[in-house]
């Protein structure tokens, strides 16, 4: 890191972030300091560019206070001799706010694959999937206003939760779009607004979380290809039988939802008009037979924007809807892997925990991009390589100074590359199918829920999907 002085014989520090430095350079930093008009006015020993770096730096040793984060900063030898007070980085990174470090992420965020990279393609369309999550933020007058408290069925939470909802690339795990906001935002709120980010030739998976006319309507209307799960309570009209066991069907409001059912039961009068999206619906049983021989099946209901079926065949749709739960995976390498488990944003304002959250998407996205790279490179698959030796790589570079700027190498962070392509740190290229039964992870009271602390994962599990007939259902509904 190195010095730099001004007139008045002032020094302070350009700032580094390790081998990350190499894609969060200080020119992209800069450029955004300045398109959001955050660069300082005069000079100071903890400028906009060090902030920036040292929030990014929060991210990495979350388990540290201020003065711990900028000790590991200063670490390395030749590090300049500057010891701020935890209120002045206090104050600093309250100077700089969140609008760098949320302009910093729209240059870093977008897919990465290739277009053979294993897991994110299927017949040419790029998969991704959405989902929703909360993050915990300080319990503080500020945040309680603005987040509001999350309540369930199983009570109140007891801290305040920033609802976040992003746009994930299955395969490489990358995140294409993030949105933001208090926990009272509803998901289809947010989800409409990720779809900025969809582009024609994407496949979105979704849960039945995203539901609603309106948001599938959003999301087709950009010229992808959708296949979401619907909720077993919605029953779309069968308009026409396939002979693969489907049917097409529309999505439509309510009442012209009625319309079609009622005319689909008859069909003795013109079929109406109704404007909506046409969709083809897909019905299967998922069968999962442990080791023990035990069996549990489960009812799954799909829906589609990809009515060919014979180009498209629905067993391989059922199957590929289970690359949904890579967004759930983002989610852990972000709430776990890099936050840590249980950890609480240390924010009390609202902007600056946004600002946090912001520098955590951040390093979560750089250092999937490096993974990603490493994996291109090497010619294996990008879901080998472990997060966690990711990250705790980047940390050691920041504590030794590798990679900086002046030390660039060719090619990009050698150092991680080395650690993450290690033979031992690999993942296996063929893991055993594991199911992990849903549970509660996070219980109020340990009381009410020891019979939650037994579903252990079920592994080499096998896993059979068949496809219901629509003719039997046509049948069962006309009766």
């Amino acid at each position: 890191m190195p010095v730099r002085a001004d007139a008045g014989g002032k020094a302070f520090a350009a700032g580094h972030l390790g081998e990350l430095t190499q894609i969060i350079t200080p020119s992209l930093v800069d450029a955004v300091l300045s398109r959001t008009g955050r660069v300082q006015s005069r000079v100071r020993k903890l400028p906009s560019r060090v902030m920036v770096y040292f929030v990014l730096a929060m991210a990495l040793f979350g388990e540290c206070g201020y003065r711990g984060v900028w000790a590991a900063l200063v670490a390395a030898p030749g590090m300049p001799d500057v010891d701020p007070s935890a209120a002045a980085l206090r104050q600093a990174r309250r100077r700089l706010g969140s609008a760098p470090l949320s302009a910093l992420f729209d240059q870093l965020k977008g897919p990465v694959a290739a277009e053979d990279a294993a897991g994110s393609w299927w017949r040419g369309l790029r998969t991704v999937a959405w989902g929703s999550t909360g993050i915990l933020v300080a319990d503080s007058e500020a945040n309680r206003s603005y987040c509001g408290r999350a309540s369930g069925k199983n009570g109140v939470c007891g801290f305040p939760m920033i609802r976040m909802s992003a746009l994930v690339e299955c395969g490489t795990r990358v995140l294409v779009d993030a949105v933001l906001g208090p926990w009272t935002q509803a998901e289809e709120s947010q989800c409409t607004v990720l779809c900025r980010a969809l582009r024609p030739g994407m496949l979105l998976l979704a849960d039945r979380g995203s539901k609603g006319f309106a948001l599938c309507r959003s999301a087709a209307a950009t010229g992808a290809q959708l296949l979401w799960r619907m909720s077993s309570d919605l029953q779309p009209p069968v308009l026409h039988a396939l002979p693969d066991g489907t049917y097409l069907s529309m999505s439509t409001g309510t009442n012209e939802r009625d319309r079609l059912r009622r005319w689909s039961r008859h069909r003795r009068t013109v079929a109406p008009q109704i404007t909506g999206v046409a969709i083809r619906v897909i019905e299967a049983t998922v069968t999962v037979r442990a080791t023990d021989g035990t069996t549990t099946p489960t009812s799954l209901r799909l829906v589609t924007t990809l009515l060919d079926h014979e180009r498209y065949p629905a067993a391989e749709l059922a199957e590929l809807y289970h690359r949904r739960w890579q967004a759930e995976t983002a989610y852990l390498g972000l709430k776990v892997t890099l936050r840590g488990a249980d950890r609480v944003l240390r924010s009390h304002h609202t902007d600056d925990a946004q600002q946090e959250l912001f520098a955590l998407l951040i390093v979560y996205q750089v250092a999937r991009q490096v993974a990603v790279d490493a994996a291109l490179d090497a010619g294996i698959d990008p879901s080998r390589i472990s997060l966690a030796v990711t990250i705790r790589t980047a940390r050691n570079t920041v504590i030794t100074a590798t990679g900086t700027p002046t030390r660039q190498a060719c090619p990009p962070t050698p150092v991680i590359r080395r650690a993450i392509l290690h033979p031992r740190e690999l993942a296996p290229s063929h893991r055993p199918t594991r199911i992990q039964p849903r549970r509660v992870k996070r219980p109020i009271s340990t009381f009410a829920y020891n019979m939650t602390r037994k579903n252990t994962p079920i592994p080499n599990a096998k896993i059979a999907i068949t496809i219901t007939t629509a003719t039997d259902r046509t049948r069962r509904w006309r009766t």
